[in-house]
């Protein structure tokens, strides 16, 4: 799976996947954000959460029991680890 487009919009920064899905997180000094739909043209795949940081440490998240690979490839691309 590839990163093929990325956008920053309204502080967020979106992800478009090459297996369709798309990914959108936002971040902050202590918490941010996820988005996710693993087929973006199809609303009822969409999820979402919370992420908390500690620097560029994901220190927990909320809305699933495991972050979608897709979330866990942009948080990575925003030089993000988590801390597992």
């Amino acid at each position: 799976m590839k990163i093929i487009e990325t956008k920053k919009e309204n502080g967020a920064h979106e992800y478009k996947f090459d297996n369709g899905a798309w990914a959108s997180v936002c971040t902050g000094n202590d918490y941010g954000s996820w988005e996710y739909q693993s087929d973006e043209d199809d609303e009822e795949t969409y999820s979402e959460g919370g992420l908390w940081f500690e620097g560029k440490v994901v220190t927990d998240f909320d809305g699933c029991y495991d972050l979608p690979e897709e979330v866990r490839m942009a948080l990575s691309e925003l030089g993000y680890t988590l801390d597992e």
